[in-house]
Formats: structure tokens, C-alpha cells, sequence
């Protein structure tokens, strides 16, 4: 189960996205009816948890490397 680590917020992400389009793309609702529903509302949220997702996994490899550097050159500023 060690593969799921990092992938399951990516994973959740992309099904809401899939779940929001499914409702356009069956033809359950036209155009204006999507842009003006829940489920774009919900499309939108996806992309920003993903988004969050990736910010904050830059951010953790940032400080690791920031740590790293610390412990091994103490001196260097």
C-alpha cells in the first residue's frame, strides 16, 4: 500500500472532476445548465484541491532539501 502515498488526494481529484464533467458530457444537462450548477462548483474544487495537493508537495520537498542542507553544512548560512 505504499504506492498510494501522495496519489490518493490526486486520485480523489480526478474522480470528482470525472463525477462534475459525466453530468455534461451524458447530455443530463446542456452548457448553461453546467456553468450555472453545482457540479461546475464542484469541477472547480477539484482542480484546486489538486493544485493545493501540488503546492504543498513542493513546499515539503523545499523544506526536506532546506533541513538536509542544515544538518550536513551547519556553516553555510
Amino acid at each position: 500500500m505504499n504506492w498510494f502515498n501522495g496519489k490518493k488526494t490526486y486520485i480523489i481529484s480526478v474522480l470528482m472532476a470525472l463525477t462534475s464533467l459525466t453530468h455534461f458530457m451524458t447530455g443530463e444537462s446542456t452548457l448553461l445548465e453546467f456553468v450555472g450548477s453545482d457540479q461546475m462548483v464542484n469541477f472547480f474544487e477539484a482542480l484546486g484541491l489538486s493544485t493545493l495537493r501540488v503546492g504543498i508537495q513542493r513546499n515539503q520537498e523545499e523544506a526536506t532539501h532546506e533541513i538536509v542542507k542544515q544538518v550536513h553544512y551547519p556553516h553555510a548560512g
